[in-house]
């Protein structure tokens, strides 16, 4: 089915943020000093990357001034179609990416999921099954995403367990996800880690194109590019 996609150019909030992005408060995005990788896992795929980057990401306001290192914006569990878009209904990220700065215009995507959606998780065989009824409020967000020097792209996160999800710059897509297992301390950052999408010219005469992240990653990109205005 082709995503439907809509102008964001329309929306008169991102262009407010173009024509004041050198009134953005920059200078305060704090520098992730030197990480470890609870997760083997993780710490395996991401060290297996040609290349990686450690960023510290934090919540600010419209104008990119600092409010909290916690990542998660509380938002209302439902609202009326009409009520959208609304300033209650936005949030905003900063973070420091290869010596640029990079700000998140955010919505709460109400409708990326059901009202009364189970979640239904399998241990083992089908005898050990458990169906929880989400009653989370909403943490999946689309918008854009603004890079020091007026370069602007779309971007689709996560912000249920840290920020979780994929960005489009012009030069490149990118997907973001924290460290895992990180221990959390009060007044610090999350680090999480960026890295490109990567994709390598197809070797023994395969056709198509063989993508590095992991397959999650890859249908994360998919899915929300069917998401994220235009």
């Amino acid at each position: 089915m082709p995503c439907a996609r809509r102008s964001w150019l329309a929306n008169l909030s991102v262009v407010a943020q173009l024509l004041n992005f050198g009134g953005l408060c920059y200078g305060g995005s704090p520098q992730p000093g030197q990480v470890r990788f609870p997760d083997r896992r993780q710490e395996h795929f991401i060290k297996a990357l040609p290349e990686y980057h450690v960023v510290a990401p934090v919540r600010v306001d419209a104008r990119g001034h600092f409010l909290s290192y916690d990542l998660h914006q509380p938002f209302t569990s439902r609202r009326r179609k009409r009520d959208l878009d609304g300033p209650e209904d936005r949030v905003y990220y900063r973070l420091s990416h290869q010596d640029k700065d990079l700000f998140f215009n955010l919505t709460v995507n109400q409708g990326f999921l059901s009202e009364s959606y189970i979640v239904e998780r399998r241990y083992g065989n089908l005898s050990h099954v458990t169906m929880v009824a989400s009653s989370a409020p909403p943490c999946h967000l689309r918008g854009t995403v603004l890079q020091q020097g007026a370069s602007i792209g779309r971007a689709a996160l996560s912000s249920c367990h840290g920020l979780t999800g994929v960005f489009h710059l012009p030069h490149g897509d990118f997907f973001i996800e924290p460290v895992r297992k990180h221990p959390q301390a009060e007044g610090e950052h999350h680090p999480h880690i960026v890295y490109r999408r990567q994709r390598k010219e197809p070797a023994c005469g395969l056709k198509g194109t063989v993508t590095k992240p992991p397959r999650w990653a890859e249908e994360l990109a998919l899915f929300y590019y069917c998401l994220i205005p235009t």
